[in-house]
């Protein structure tokens, strides 16, 4: 059997091969491979049975789909300073709009905005300071 390492890279290079057909934007697909990295560790890791990745562009998202056959859903976890893994869900939060658990905990999913544009300004201090843009 093939180390997971070796199923995380083509993951990504598969996520990296469509997304330049799509012709995504850089930024957004890079924190797509890192989403797929680390929902295809996750599945690998404490998932069972054949890991499947799914990607799907509209409307200005890309939503990306991972699933296996273990029915215990994917959760965030506290990782203490030592600890070798545990961020995995962490960082896919900070980089997706949303993320979650579909069909019964076997597909864990993140949704990326694609959006080329800049985000609009907002207030990050006093609202008779100037936004930050």
């Amino acid at each position: 059997m093939e180390p997971a390492g070796v199923h995380v890279a083509q993951a990504r290079r598969t996520t990296t091969t469509v997304l330049r057909q799509w012709s995504l934007p850089d930024a957004p697909a890079e924190d797509a491979r890192l989403v797929v990295s680390e929902l295809v560790t996750n599945a690998i890791t404490h998932g069972s049975g054949d890991v499947r990745l799914r990607l799907r562009h509209d409307n200005h998202e890309l939503r990306i789909s991972v699933t296996d056959d273990s029915i215990v859903p994917a959760t965030r976890r506290r990782a203490g300073a030592d600890d070798h893994g545990g961020r995995g869900l962490h960082l896919v939060a900070r980089v997706s709009l949303r993320w979650g658990v579909a069909d019964g905990g076997r597909t864990t999913y993140a949704v990326i905005p694609t959006l080329t544009e800049a985000l609009p300004c907002r207030r990050t201090t006093s609202p008779n300071s100037a936004p930050t843009c």
